[in-house]
């Protein structure tokens, strides 16, 4: 007799967690990745690839569950950082300059990606997924759980008739982009590469750098300022029903299923607006956006609750616990990156190969160079700092970021940390145009409208200049203020 239940999704967390078990004990052990600081859950989903079906065949991973596992993580992530209740009285002025700068890279990345694919599609690969340059931003600049989720959406979405290419023929039915969870992976996977092998080298330049120009190393000097961080509390002896720890959860779970329902409902009303093609497109892309309508949700949760609070209504730093909700988006983050690395399957990974090294190498370059580019207009003071900091979450996730930061600013003294979690938070509402791109793409391959590819390219970049305009104004009002 058999198990009463399945186990499919209960020992994928088993293997995961051993995995960064192991990881754990390697980067410990092994100075080569010590030295390189690469990420527990990076190396955990590295292992998760070679103990799985790809190679050793030992973890019978399944990537469409996996992907279910990145999917729902990212939303809980997301959510569980929102519900924050803010510990800085000031938020660093400079953190709407972080937001600005954090869309203008969704937007130089998505102009990239999707020129170098249309320059794909017109020369070596005819039928290739124009969406597949969008993965870009997706993969590096958002990370993991984006990417997969849209390259899934774009997966399991059936072509409406059959397309006729040069190098082949997908008749009607079959899948829009085959493999597609497995390449967004692969995007975000490769992103998480360059800011490891790349980040770390060049932190350790910047900082030799410093010290040969004799400038002063603010993230390594000075009083400690209040930031981010919160110490461990006791909660031991409190007057309790239910476990604190309860209460967040239920928290994140009052959010996410508000979120279930919002989407629900836009949906419905999208299909009724939009019958057709479009319509589809649009509401698979608005499902794959549960993380930014978790986060927009969380932050209205948060001002009602701090009004309550205000109110006496709630007992102040009774309802929410910076500690625990850390915890929970931590736990969120390395589990989500170990189980998006592990899907991955290098048979599809060997049939993507060069589009991917073309995209991602000139993406990766190109980010050093604007990231150098707008940190020392901006940010001059704390540029080694800002730079790491922005280039690692450009080039993986905020959790990467942060790993880079800490390497200059382990305590988080500069404002580089709080214009990262802040600037990421703007950026997720002013960024959604950019994100609804893709849906143009998808209409304009399964339709044969190859006008909506240059549509889009020119969309992007218009939206991206707005973008660094708004900036540039922002900027300068904000210097005029400071000298008057």
């Amino acid at each position: 007799m058999g198990a009463p239940f399945s186990y499919d999704l209960i020992l994928d967390f088993c293997y995961i967690a051993v995995l960064l078990l192991i990881s754990i004990t390697i980067r410990r052990y092994v100075p080569f990745f010590s030295k390189f600081r690469i990420p527990d859950a990076i190396l955990a989903g590295l292992l998760g690839i070679v103990a799985g079906p790809s190679v050793l065949k030992i973890i019978p991973w399944n990537t469409d569950r996996l992907a279910a596992i990145v999917y729902h993580l990212m939303a809980i992530g997301f959510i569980a950082l929102s519900l924050k209740k803010s510990e800085v009285k000031d938020k660093a002025k400079t953190a709407f300059s972080g937001g600005f700068f954090t869309i203008a890279s969704y937007g130089i990345q998505g102009f990239l990606g999707l020129a170098i694919t249309l320059i794909l599609i017109l020369t070596l690969y005819p039928s290739l997924f124009p969406n597949f340059g969008f993965l870009l931003p997706l993969g590096f600049a958002q990370g993991p759980g984006l990417a997969g989720g849209m390259g899934h959406t774009w997966q399991t979405l059936p072509l409406p008739q059959t397309l006729v290419f040069a190098d082949k023929t997908m008749p009607a039915g079959s899948s829009t982009f085959p493999n597609g969870t497995s390449i967004g992976f692969s995007f975000s996977t490769l992103g998480f590469l360059w800011a490891c092998f790349v980040g770390v080298p060049l932190m350790n330049f910047l900082m030799r750098r410093r010290a040969r120009r004799g400038e002063p190393s603010p993230g390594l000097e000075g009083k400690p300022a209040a930031m981010l961080v919160e110490k461990e509390r006791d909660f031991e002896g409190m007057s309790r029903s239910v476990d604190k720890a309860s209460t967040q959860i239920m928290l994140v779970g009052v959010v996410y299923l508000g979120v279930y329902f919002m989407i629900l409902g836009l949906t419905t009303l999208l299909t009724k607006a939009f019958p057709g093609n479009l319509a589809k497109n649009l509401n698979s892309l608005l499902w794959v956006l549960v993380f930014a309508f978790g986060a927009l949700v969380g932050n209205l949760l948060t001002k009602l609750i701090d009004v309550l609070e205000d109110k006496g209504i709630l007992l102040k730093d009774k309802t929410r616990s910076n500690y625990i909700l850390n915890h929970i988006g931590g736990i969120s983050v390395d589990f989500m990156i170990a189980a998006s690395i592990a899907a991955i399957d290098l048979r599809v990974f060997a049939d993507y190969v060069v589009p991917l090294l073309i995209v991602t190498t000139v993406g990766g370059v190109a980010t050093i160079f604007y990231t150098w580019f707008f940190v020392s207009k901006v940010w001059p003071k704390t540029f080694v700092e800002h730079f790491l900091a922005f280039f690692g979450t450009q080039t993986g996730t905020v959790a990467t970021g942060m790993g880079l930061l800490r390497g200059v600013d382990p305590e988080f003294r500069t404002s580089a940390a709080s214009d990262l979690v802040y600037g990421s938070g703007i950026a997720v509402i002013l960024g959604l145009p950019l994100l609804f791109m893709p849906a143009f793409l998808t209409e304009g391959y399964q339709m044969q409208k190859h006008n909506l590819y240059w549509i889009t390219l020119a969309a992007t970049a218009g939206y991206t200049l707005l973008i660094l305009l708004a900036w540039f104004i922002f900027f300068k009002l904000s210097n005029r203020k400071r000298k008057t």
